[in-house]
């Protein structure tokens, strides 16, 4: 394709016949009569976008490194501790069709949780309505103690109650007993 100022406009042309300054047509003019004649060779259309290969990390890349790096020490944390970094825990829909353990915390709908029971995760066991596997992480109020009716409502490790004026800490999984008699000790 070509290009030629004709009466102060831009002509584009594929200049198959041209008029030399002469005044003479030539048909299929070489490359000498074309330019004698004025116009200029276009540059050819850039070659397509090639993206170059991604050599970072994504942002969902480096928030799932980071989780899995995390995993182990969130473990540790205190209910309280677990809340500030609530972001790291697995979601409850990451964990669909695998096992869970009691005591680990899941994230679900703005929230997290503790599992209470070992199961597998279930579409119709929510954290919100399935009360005998989850339970809220909350330090927002401490609950009265309740006797458990079993091991699906059983107190787990770093569970805290309000019972008989005091602050209880469960210093075990499963734990049914009374505050005072077994298996805790007066929160700091």
């Amino acid at each position: 394709m070509y290009t030629k100022e004709i009466n102060c406009r831009t002509v584009f042309s594929d200049c198959k016949a041209i008029q030399l300054p002469s005044g003479q047509w030539v048909s299929n003019p070489s490359a000498e009569q074309i330019a004698s004649a004025g116009w200029t060779e276009l540059p050819p259309d850039p070659e397509p976008y090639t993206p170059e290969p991604q050599t970072e990390p994504d942002y969902d890349q480096i928030l799932a490194a980071v989780k899995k790096m995390l995993a182990s020490s969130t473990e540790d944390l205190s209910d309280e501790d677990a809340l500030d970094v609530a972001a790291l825990f697995p979601t409850w829909s990451s964990k669909q069709g695998k096992p869970v353990e009691a005591g680990e915390r899941l994230w679900y709908d703005g929230k997290l949780y503790k599992v209470i029971q070992a199961h597998t995760v279930q579409d119709d066991w929510a954290p919100d309505t399935a009360a005998s596997l989850y339970t809220e992480v909350s330090i927002a109020e401490v609950p009265d103690w309740v006797q458990p009716l079993g091991a699906e409502t059983a107190y787990m490790t770093g569970d805290k109650v309000k019972y008989d004026g005091g602050i209880w800490e469960s210093d075990v999984d499963g734990n049914v007993w009374e505050p005072g008699v077994y298996g805790w000790r007066l929160a700091d």
